[in-house]
């Protein structure tokens, strides 16, 4: 079995007490997690959602999106996932682009959703975590999820370019189990004992893979912040004994500014890593040396699930640098003829490997322009020095579409 909802079944079966999510005071431990999952599997197949069907998710960094997104996929169905700040009319375009089924919803985004749901002709129902128990209360679940092959969707990731184009990036079973596995094990390192704070959106691509579920298969616990304030982080890091931080640039910047105002102790943390942007100017070392941990920058798209390149722990680092290939992924530097350039010539940087998407849900054309003979084409602009250390050249302080 490949199914992705198995790593929670087996977590719960190894730590059932073990606590798997905190967030604003709401306790859930492996057990009450694997249980949600699977009594919202049983309410949503109520809905004749069968295995491969579409169930949209627009939810914010809370417990009921791990357990929707958990259930769905225990369901056998695909999660198809969505921003809680898109407008009715890009959330009505993702529905209807993957014909999917139901729609979940948080109460901030009711209006926008419900309407672009039953414009697209889904069914929307709201969800947070004490209607998730209404719901689902008079259902038992299986024990364990559907059985899917490793090529099955299991995540939907949408995209909109600058012109308002919409693209889904499929994400299979094995995309995301071998993505979650490297994160876990070889970036991060991840046990039981570890605490990690979830500070970018689950939504994403990066998030969700280097936050929710790198954290679940490996015993681990999320603590999630709905939104992001540095102050606040920094005060769960304390509260919590937080060991690793998940976030952007931008936000490391922000705690960075912050943490002389606290007076906090923030010893515990051991590893934090960065995805998007690169961090700006002497940012990495300044936070190293402040919070006496290691900050790890990476590369990845939505459209490579999402880790491509990782700066990996124990090896040389270099400034500016998103780091070398993760395990079992290959990058490369190409011209307009996708000729492969010499050393420390820029070009389009291009991804081969485990990670790369099966491709844009319905969408062959754009597929088949996007994944060249294997090779995933990113659309960044970089070069990779004699060392094989890959570098993003003109990025700016928003990432592209598809980036993580």
């Amino acid at each position: 079995m490949t199914n992705l909802s198995l790593f929670l079944t087996e977590s719960a079966d190894m730590y059932p007490g073990a606590v798997a999510l905190r967030c604003e005071g709401v306790t859930t431990t492996y057990s009450e997690l694997a249980d949600q999952a699977a009594r919202f599997a049983a309410y949503v197949c109520t809905h004749d959602v069968q295995p491969g069907d579409r169930v949209g998710i627009m939810l914010g960094n809370r417990p009921e999106f791990a357990a929707a997104f958990y259930g769905i996929l225990h369901a056998g169905a695909v999660a198809v996932l969505l921003d809680p700040l898109r407008s009715a009319r890009e959330t009505q375009m993702a529905l209807m682009n993957t014909n999917a089924r139901l729609l979940f919803f948080a109460a901030s985004c009711a209006p926008v959703a419900a309407k672009a749901a039953l414009a697209a002709g889904a069914s929307p129902i709201e969800l947070d975590y004490d209607t998730l128990d209404v719901l689902t209360d008079d259902f038992a679940g299986r024990p364990r999820p559907v059985s899917r092959a490793a090529d099955d969707d299991a995540v939907i990731v949408h995209q909109f370019g600058k012109t308002g184009a919409l693209r889904g990036a499929e994400l299979t079973h094995a995309n995301l189990v071998t993505t979650q596995a490297v994160i876990a094990r070889s970036v991060l390192d991840l046990g039981p004992e570890d605490v990690v704070l979830g500070c970018l959106p689950l939504f994403h691509a990066f998030g969700l893979t280097c936050g929710l579920m790198a954290a679940i298969c490996t015993g681990s616990t999320l603590v999630l912040l709905p939104g992001f304030d540095a102050r606040r982080a920094l005060e769960m890091v304390a509260a919590q004994r937080v060991t690793v931080i998940e976030a952007a640039p931008s936000m490391y910047t922000e705690m960075l500014a912050t943490v002389d105002r606290c007076g906090l102790e923030l010893g515990s943390l051991r590893v934090c890593i960065s995805c998007g942007p690169a961090l700006p100017g002497d940012t990495r070392r300044r936070y190293e040396e402040r919070f006496g941990c290691v900050l790890l920058e990476g590369y990845g798209l939505s459209d490579s699930a999402p880790a491509a390149c990782f700066n990996h722990p124990g090896k040389l680092r270099k400034m500016g640098s998103v780091g070398s290939p993760v395990s079992g992924v290959q990058m490369r530097v190409v011209d307009e003829r996708r000729k492969e350039v010499p050393v420390g010539t820029t070009g389009e940087l291009q991804v081969r490997g485990h990670n790369v998407m099966k491709g844009y849900w319905n969408q062959p054309e754009a597929t088949a322009a996007a994944i060249v003979e294997g090779w995933l084409c990113s659309g960044e602009t970089g070069f990779v020095d004699d060392d094989g250390y890959f570098y993003i050249v003109d990025c700016t302080a928003t990432p592209s579409p598809g980036r993580c």
